[in-house]
């Protein structure tokens, strides 16, 4: 191909140079095709150099289109390290608390990785490709990953593959049928966290079944290097609108995060991998200076271990029988004795009427806090206080659901706090993600059953479809 993604790659990721000048930024691979349809003619910069369009249609009506047909998103930005070598499984099992000794060919894990202290560092999911050759996908793996081999000392080969793949996501109850009008091929027997190679537009890709927002949902991971991204990209939008498809662009695409309960890093906890004196540095990156002069908080509140964020079951202290050691367990397990943590994962569904209270108070000539961005945040960091006579946790990831037609938000917040109890939110002001001198004001949230929306992720699909089986 004409140009070399990894050098793009390459000059947009070097962090300490100037942004726009010595650091450019870049086009995903779906890039050109996504031009003609992102009518915002808004891009957005999160991570690994590449641009998102930000909203194709109308948000809210993308957002709807993941409940009722399907999207097809763009998380490409997503960092893919790989990890091959003789000993690549054992150290997979030092880093990870999820056991990938029997992991298959063909599989993926859920993966969270913990710091000695037995908090969140990093999580993703990791694709076995092969013996002793694995693919991990998620936000900080090109650092995370190779600082844990130098800490270990283990002879394995770890190289940044970010931009040698796409992660094109297609969600939704008829994301199978799309993908088999795509394809030409079945995908009925493919279960959850399995994933298949096949070849589009001559180019190898890997179709793995997920759901992280709670649908039916494939990621799409092809190759880069043949140039033919966007091809597939068009391909999928193309067949998928006879269907009712959509484009998911960025302002829309963490809301089917919240409404599945979907823990994730920045917008519901802060990943444990930098020296205590450098958390404030990363975590003043997602928030505007001011509110984060004006919100003192105790950072550390929000270093999380898995179970405070409903992940306990992902943690396997004991590997085969035996109490193998991996980063983070004796924390772990000492935790577990204690009986588990004090705060547990839950959402929050804001009471309408304080929630339009809010907004009316936005249209009088009166000091009022800060009016509510639908939908809100994205990669923000905003901890709100929730109270229930006295202090119990945090609310945070909070959106407006079109589904739902509701302001709903995840909450860590005391066990002691059960489903269906009345709680306050603080919004607003120092300590509600305000600045020093807006008012702020207390709205109810009443405590909610998880996940907002029925999971069917995991759901069997075996029946047939209507799909039109014909290869592109």
């Amino acid at each position: 191909m004409d140009i070399d993604v990894r050098e793009q790659y390459r000059l947009a990721n070097q962090y300490r140079e100037l942004a726009f000048r010595d650091r450019p930024y870049i086009g995903s691979p779906g890039a050109p095709a996504q031009d003609a349809t992102n009518v915002s003619n808004t891009w957005v910069h999160l991570n690994g150099g590449f641009l998102m369009g930000y909203e194709y249609t109308r948000w809210w009506r993308e957002s709807r289109a993941l409940r009722a047909s399907a999207v097809l998103g763009d998380w490409s930005w997503l960092n893919k390290v790989r990890i091959t070598g003789p000993r690549a499984t054992e150290f997979l099992d030092r880093i990870s608390v999820k056991d990938p000794t029997h992991c298959v060919v063909g599989q993926t894990l859920f993966t969270p990785m913990t710091s000695e202290d037995g908090r969140i560092a990093i999580e993703g999911l990791t694709l076995k490709l092969g013996e002793q050759d694995y693919l991990f996908t998620q936000s900080g793996a090109q650092y995370w990953v190779p600082l844990q081999q130098r800490r270990l000392g283990m002879d394995v080969e770890i190289v940044d593959e970010t931009p040698d793949w796409t992660c094109f996501a297609l969600q939704g109850p008829r994301s199978r049928e799309v993908l088999e009008a795509v394809t030409g091929e079945d995908f009925g027997g493919l279960r959850f966290s399995r994933w298949r190679r096949l070849e589009l537009f001559d180019t190898e890709v890997i179709v793995q079944r997920q759901g992280v927002t709670g649908e039916i949902g494939y990621e799409l991971l092809m190759r880069t290097d043949g140039g033919r991204a966007h091809e597939l990209w068009r391909a999928v939008r193309e067949t998928g609108a006879e269907h009712g498809l959509r484009e998911l662009g960025f302002k829309a695409q963490l809301i089917g995060h919240t409404e599945s309960n979907m823990p994730t890093i920045i917008r519901d906890f802060l990943p444990d991998r930098f020296p205590r004196e450098k958390l404030p540095r990363f975590a003043a990156l997602w928030v505007a200076p001011e509110e984060f002069a004006a919100n003192p908080q105790d950072l550390t509140e929000h270093l999380v271990t898995p179970a405070e964020v409903g992940w306990g079951h992902t943690v396997d202290l004991d590997r085969d029988g035996q109490a193998r050691q991996f980063s983070g367990r004796d924390a772990l397990a000492r935790q577990a004795d204690a009986g588990g943590p004090r705060r547990t994962f839950r959402g929050l569904e804001w009471h309408p009427e304080d929630v339009g209270e809010l907004f009316a108070a936005q249209f009088r000539d009166a000091p009022a806090p800060p009016p509510p961005d639908l939908p809100w945040g994205q990669f923000r960091m905003q901890f709100l206080p929730v109270e229930q006579e006295h202090a119990v946790g945090w609310a945070s990831a909070w959106t407006y659901s079109p589904t739902l037609r509701r302001l709903i938000s995840n909450a860590r917040i005391d066990s002691s706090v059960a489903v269906g109890d009345e709680v306050t939110v603080s919004w607003g002001g120092p300590g509600g993600g305000g600045v020093a001198g807006e008012p702020t004001w207390k709205l109810r949230a009443r405590v909610a059953e998880q996940p907002f929306i029925t999971q069917h992720r995991r759901d069997d699909v075996t029946a047939d479809t209507d799909a039109t089986l014909q290869k592109v």
